[in-house]
């Protein structure tokens, strides 16, 4: 039998196959869009402070949301302990931060650093970063790095690279142990800015910064005498024009994470790698080679941080667990104390109550031996009358 397909046959069968091209084609893009439909997400440290880090960045914050457009670019700031967290929670796609917060960052959750910035104050990629450790220039007791023993010190964080991890690392190097060196380490969870005004107040002691944070403040305007400030175990560089306290290290790093698109990657790392030197600052963006010191300073770290524990560091690092694990203890003794009393009240109780029946039973006994004699004393009586009753 052959079939035949007239002309209207054919072209409702066009029609049909032409919607259904349609209907899937649709969906697909639907599909497909939707990810990408969601902001592209910024983690930027707040190290210096929002104010000087958005005009630092600020070229760069405009070439990557040309970069994505349409979508849309948050910028959040972070400090260094929000920061690893969000990180290994996939919290953000992007992120500007020093090259050992990025290692560490990196650890935990699989992003990957591509490019290093540099300005002209630290044109080389590979030594763009440094600790600095800070006093008031009155205090000639605090010259050197040994003269920080027992000193008070304070500290943005004890995750922040240079302004914590560098400078342990320095002092390590000079025969010290960092571990047992301080009186006492304060973390403020604030930019660094601040520590520097709490040194020139004279309320801490000694403080730990990056490099560069003070001639930042200084090219801001900043209201405090900035010339009171003494830079303690001062190194200097023919290549590196900030004052700073130790060896230099890779400068700051932009990150990716694993939850972007690759084309949406691309054309942000071209975009901020076409950016012109900025004329100010001659701030650009390139790449960094070098990460050996970095990466042993931070083997060193986690060594170091296994080691020399003494029981008053123990006490005072993890004082908060100590709390909890007593607080437990507390209320583990006081409810044996209690199961204690119960037990004893409980105890006295059946005593008693033993006591009752002992008392009880001696009396039914005492009661069965006089029946019993008077029982004794009617048998001689029945021999010889017979018809006495037994009761």
């Amino acid at each position: 039998m052959v079939l035949r397909l007239n002309r209207t046959t054919n072209l409702g069968r066009l029609v049909l196959i032409f919607c259904i091209t349609i209907f899937f084609t649709s969906i697909s893009k639907v599909s497909f869009a939707l990810p990408d439909d969601g902001p592209v997400k910024l983690a930027v440290v707040n190290s210096y402070d929002a104010g000087i880090s958005a005009k630092h960045f600020s070229n760069t914050v405009a070439a990557i949301r040309a970069a994505i457009a349409p979508r849309r670019l948050e910028v959040h700031f972070y400090d260094q302990d929000d920061f690893l967290k969000d990180a290994a929670e996939k919290k953000f796609d992007l992120s500007i931060a020093s090259s050992g917060l990025t290692a560490m960052m990196k650890a935990s959750s699989g992003g990957i650093s591509l490019l290093t910035a540099i300005n002209k104050w630290t044109p080389d990629p590979n030594r763009a970063n440094a600790g600095v450790i800070i006093t008031h220039k009155d205090r000639t007791d605090i010259n050197n790095l040994a003269d920080l023993k027992g000193k008070k010190v304070g500290v943005s964080s004890t995750k922040a690279f240079a302004g914590f991890l560098a400078i342990m690392g320095e002092i390590e190097t000079e025969g010290l142990n960092p571990n047992k060196l301080f009186g006492s380490v304060t973390t403020t969870h604030k930019p660094m800015t601040d520590l520097v005004k709490r040194v020139l107040n004279k309320e801490i002691e000694v403080a730990f910064i990056a490099s560069c944070i003070l001639e930042n403040m200084e090219r801001k305007n900043f209201e405090g005498d900035l010339s009171s400030i003494k830079v303690v175990n001062e190194k200097f560089d023919n290549n590196f024009y900030c004052r700073h306290s130790t060896h230099l290290y890779p400068g700051w790093m932009f990150s990716i994470q694993p939850t972007l698109d690759s084309p949406t990657l691309r054309a942000i790392t071209i975009s901020l790698l076409q950016l012109p030197v900025d004329k100010d600052e001659g701030a650009y963006w390139t790449v960094a080679n070098d990460y050996d010191q970095m990466n042993l300073l931070l083997e060193k770290s986690q060594v170091r941080y296994l080691e020399d524990r003494t029981l008053g560091w123990l006490l005072h690092y993890y004082q908060w667990y100590f709390i909890a694990g007593a607080a437990v203890l507390l209320l583990i003794l006081l409810n044996s104390v209690y199961l204690g009393l119960a037990i004893r009240r409980k105890t006295h109780q059946l005593q008693k109550k033993n006591q009752e029946n002992e008392e009880y039973e001696r009396e039914r006994i005492e009661k069965f031996r006089k029946g019993l004699k008077i029982w004794k004393r009617l048998i001689p009586l029945r021999l010889f009358l017979p018809w006495l009753p037994m009761s």
